[in-house]
């Protein structure tokens, strides 16, 4: 009988419990004016990030065309640009952890935008594959910081909706890139180049925004945190060193959670690029 209770129960116990949603207007309500600004300063850089990646791929055969080489080549180039986000990704993640979420996080917006305006530049197949893999590596890291940003410092309740509006930048990027691309790319004699020019300056005067924009305060509680703290404080300790020593408690708390939340994040990518 207790293993028959147990059966019945073991699975009903495992639901979570129904909580309704709160009004999404109510949560938006929460936020002031600067964390309204930090959320729109990274959706923005998100959304043009996107942009740029989709570029390419609505230009495959103009691209292909222009350096004489079959659309294979080309989309070898994007595979590039996703290889290389993961080294981004701890690049970026290292340096905000260590360094703060708004210079790195300037930095790497004009990091993409340049290499996004040089796209347009390439005169050579090889140029063009070496700039995609450097716009992978500042891709990696754009999404991190962009995250820290807009939520790091937004109300618990608020931060559910906040991170799905922000996910959506990657649509926003697309759908933004697809209608510029009708209108620009076969209006004048720049053709997809021009594209990529134009791409690139939007994200240069979100990067000027966030010049104007504070620091986190979660970051600077962090930071007073360190000061504390006898090893972080050691300034001839890396920040690689002082990175692994900050994350490592909280992989082993939470290391399910984290190996859950990357195959869930790999299977959203393996539906969103495949060809």
């Amino acid at each position: 009988m207790l293993i028959l209770k147990y059966l019945i129960t073991r699975f009903t116990s495992l639901m979570p419990p129904l909580i309704l949603p709160e009004n999404p207007i109510t949560l938006l309500g929460m936020l002031n004016r600067q964390q309204i600004a930090f959320f729109i300063v990274a959706l923005l850089a998100w959304t043009f990030d996107a942009f740029d990646f989709f570029t390419v791929t609505l230009n495959i055969i103009e691209i292909a065309t222009t350096y004489n080489k079959l659309p294979s080549d080309i989309t070898w180039g994007i595979t590039v640009t996703l290889m290389l986000r993961s080294v981004g990704a701890i690049i970026f993640g290292i340096v905000g952890d260590r360094f703060g979420r708004k210079w790195p996080f300037i930095v790497n917006i004009v990091f993409y935008a340049i290499v996004e305006i040089c796209t347009g530049f390439c005169s050579t197949y090889a140029q063009f594959i070496g700039v995609r893999a450097l716009f992978g590596i500042a891709m990696g890291g754009i999404y991190g910081n962009c995250a820290a940003t807009a939520l790091e410092d937004a109300p618990i309740a608020a931060r559910g909706l906040l991170s799905g509006l922000l996910q959506q930048g990657y649509a926003l990027g697309y759908l933004l890139a697809a209608a510029l691309n009708l209108a620009i790319t076969n209006n004048q004699r720049y053709r997809w180049r021009a594209l990529f020019w134009f791409g690139g300056c939007p994200p240069l005067l979100v990067a000027l925004w966030r010049i104007f924009l504070p620091e986190t305060r979660a970051f600077l509680c962090v930071k007073e945190a360190r000061k504390t703290n006898a090893f972080a404080a050691d300034h001839q300790v890396s920040a690689v060193r002082a990175f692994l020593s900050a994350i490592r408690p909280a992989l082993a708390q939470h290391w399910p959670i984290f190996i859950y939340l990357v195959l869930m994040m790999a299977g959203f990518n393996f539906l969103s690029h495949e060809r």
